[in-house]
């Protein structure tokens, strides 16, 4: 086990993003924060040695979207009453749609509709500020790809969002 006083730097420094890659990845606040907790409970369990500091904040953002995959996975598993199957969504206030004002639900709502890949990918370059051949090791795919993934979830956000 870790020292607590290297959980709670870990914690204090990568936190955040950790829980922003959860959401990005797709789970609601209250998913992401239990995700969030499985990734901190896995790396103060873990005997993985970081070399560098950027290693131990990849490793913690894979472990997180991960985490964040399983999660999905077995609430996809699941059964749904059927009452609560196919709610529909509140509607927004009509001065807020016409305000042209992006809000955070807006946001969530157009990383919903990327696929995963392009969702972790546009997250890590554009929210967390890896380069594309850092997101490209730690998503384990191919630089290119990566790019490729960028683009086109950076022009489906702008779809999605009415910024064209």
């Amino acid at each position: 086990m870790r020292p607590q006083q290297d959980i709670e730097e870990a914690f204090d420094r990568y936190g955040d993003a950790v829980l922003r890659a959860c959401i990005a990845a797709g789970l609601s606040r209250a998913d992401a924060e239990d995700a969030l907790q499985e990734t901190f409970l896995k790396y103060a369990t873990g005997r993985t040695p970081f070399l560098t500091e950027s290693h131990r904040k990849a490793w913690l953002l894979r472990v997180a979207i991960n985490g964040a995959r399983d999660l999905q996975r077995r609430a996809s598993n699941q059964d749904v009453p059927l009452e609560y199957a196919d709610c529909p969504r509140p509607s927004r206030p009509e001065d807020e749609v016409s305000s042209g004002v992006c809000t955070r639900m807006d946001v969530a709502e157009a990383l919903r509709a990327l696929s995963d890949d392009q969702r972790v990918a546009v997250l890590l370059a554009l929210g967390e500020g890896y380069t594309a051949p850092e997101v490209a090791r730690i998503m384990r795919k191919p630089t290119n790809t990566v790019y490729s993934l960028i683009t086109r979830g950076k022009r489906k956000l702008r779809e999605v969002l009415g910024d064209e």
